[in-house]
């Protein structure tokens, strides 16, 4: 494909000519060495869905559940250092995505398919497989959507509804080590969740803008001391609040929308 040509300039040092010296060529090569950070935490989140697949399989369900919290966490670091050191790529993206599937999507499907619903084959296979396949089309979905002014997300993100299955194994395990939840409940929170990964209901995306305010920080601060102190709890309020944010919000816009399209209008006085 031909270049357009550029307008003929003077060159810099010839007599009569005014134009300044070329400047030196951008250094690229920092950040070409920044670029490998991103990277470096989408890998390590791609070897915690693997390491909790291993747990998984060797029935070390409430191990396999905190590797994938892990990996949630490697998950915001790469797009927030990738954000703020301004090295976002192509490359970072699409890796990510295969990470993302690997870590939220086949990891949390299979840790709920063998802790609950083993006994039950066809309706887990169903389920959890339905759960990978809407985690799929989420990233699909999201790799194709132009970036919005709004700081928000279309459909729960993955990451989060990972977050659902691996708290509720961790909640339960760990927390309330005396109570098992009837394993029937569990296939309508894994479509639940599936749905909600591929609906249009918004949720507040955090972390997709560098600006970080004092009530954000006071938020962080918050939940780390809430994360010491009650780990299980914390995780699992968290990521079953933030799930139930999104359906709350919507329903609220619409309500809120029907009671201004009825509100009678006011009559005012003939003159």
């Amino acid at each position: 494909m031909e270049q357009p040509s550029s307008p003929i300039v003077p060159e810099a040092g010839r007599p009569g000519s005014d134009a300044a010296p070329p400047s030196p060529p951008p250094r690229t090569g920092f950040r070409r060495h920044l670029s490998i950070l991103p990277n470096i935490f989408t890998s390590l989140n791609l070897f915690c869905g693997y390491l909790s697949i291993i747990f998984t399989s060797q029935d070390e369900f409430l191990a396999a559940g905190w590797i994938l919290v892990v990996a949630v966490i490697c998950d915001i670091l790469d797009g927030r250092i990738a954000r703020l050191t301004s090295v976002t790529s192509k490359f970072g993206a699409e890796l990510d995505s295969l990470a993302d599937l690997v870590s939220f999507g086949v990891a949390p499907a299979f840790l709920v398919f063998r802790r609950y619903l083993a006994d039950f084959a066809l309706v887990g296979l169903l389920c959890t497989g339905l759960f990978v396949l809407c985690g799929a089309l989420r990233l699909a979905r999201f790799n194709i959507t132009p970036p919005s002014d709004q700081d928000v997300f279309t459909g729960l993100p993955i990451p989060a509804g990972a977050g659902i299955l691996c708290t509720l194994t961790i909640f339960e395990m760990q927390f309330f080590t005396f109570f098992r939840i009837p394993d029937a409940v569990i296939p309508a929170i894994v479509l639940f969740t599936s749905f909600l990964m591929v609906s249009t209901i918004e949720y507040p995306a955090m972390k997709k803008t560098k600006r970080t305010t004092g009530q954000r920080r006071l938020l962080v601060l918050l939940f780390l001391v809430f994360l010491v102190v009650f780990p299980p709890l914390c995780l699992f309020l968290i990521s079953w609040g933030f799930a139930i944010y999104g359906p709350f919000m919507y329903l609220f816009r619409k309500t809120a929308g029907l009671f201004r399209r009825h509100k009678p209008e006011k009559i005012q006085p003939s003159v």
